[in-house]
């Protein structure tokens, strides 16, 4: 199901862009990505956020763009 983030999927929504950004930034140093993190996460409760979720558990994340 598709639906509009929630302040208590924050955490989850966070986790998966941090390791996304691991995964896929790797020439990056992780502590890039660390150091960002409480930022990513109020900016996240602040923007347009939709997440996939499937039995409670949220697979991806995608902010809407105007």
């Amino acid at each position: 199901m598709i639906r509009e983030l929630q302040k208590s999927d924050i955490d989850q929504v966070a986790d998966i862009w941090l390791d996304t950004n691991l995964k896929a930034h790797y020439f990056i140093s992780a502590q890039y990505w660390k150091n960002n993190f409480e930022l990513v996460k109020e900016m996240l409760s602040q923007a347009e956020v939709y997440v996939y979720e499937n039995d409670t558990r949220i697979y991806r994340f995608k902010r809407r763009i105007y």
